[in-house]
């Protein structure tokens, strides 16, 4: 085996360590550009989530509501104007003549209550000779036909005639086929008008 001369290091004293050991060095060039970029990214993250929250809460929660809305808004009228309008068009304004050609004792008086209770102004009631069977709801003027076909399928009456041979704007004349009707029966939108009367 080779002999070699002393020299300095051979002096060293002993540290216990063995293998080679590096000290930790700076970042490298790369590894402080992808740090930067990802917390550059982490920062606009945050300020783009403050702007959103600090807009919503600025905004008028009704005008947000609304416009969550507005599509149901649009698909149900189609459903509602066949109904609501029938009830809210009957103007019951026109003075009713009910008039007892049926010959049953008191059945003008008992369609004039069921009449009144429902919104109807009644002006007069009375007997009527006739020889009829079927009752009708006439009118004596075009500006009263609603108002007597209105009248009319509230009491389930079928004809509905223009005629000046009576006196009221609108007439009721009561046969042998409804004379003796339940209109308790009848109840419909008019009996809770009536009750609110």
């Amino acid at each position: 085996m080779a002999q070699y001369p002393r020299d300095e290091f051979d002096d060293l004293q002993p540290t216990g360590r063995k293998g080679a050991h590096r000290r930790g060095g700076p970042i490298s060039q790369g590894g402080a550009f992808a740090l930067i970029a990802v917390l550059a990214l982490a920062a606009l993250l945050v300020v783009f989530g403050a702007f959103n929250i600090i807009r919503q809460s600025t905004s008028n929660p009704e005008e947000v509501v609304a416009e969550t809305e507005a599509p149901a808004e649009e698909s149900e009228p189609s459903d509602e104007p066949t109904d609501d309008p029938a009830v809210d068009v009957v103007d019951k304004t026109a003075e009713v003549h009910v008039l007892n050609g049926s010959g049953v004792t008191g059945a003008a008086a008992k369609f004039r209550e069921h009449l009144e209770m429902n919104g109807w102004t009644v002006a007069e009631v009375g007997n009527y000779s006739t020889s009829e069977t079927t009752s009708a709801v006439y009118y004596s003027d075009d500006e009263f036909e609603m108002q007597a076909g209105a009248l009319a399928a509230e009491l389930g009456v079928e004809t509905v005639e223009s005629s000046t041979e009576f006196p009221g704007q609108v007439t009721l004349l009561i046969t042998s086929d409804i004379a003796d009707k339940d209109l308790g029966s009848l109840g419909g939108d008019g009996s809770t008008e009536g009750a609110d009367d």
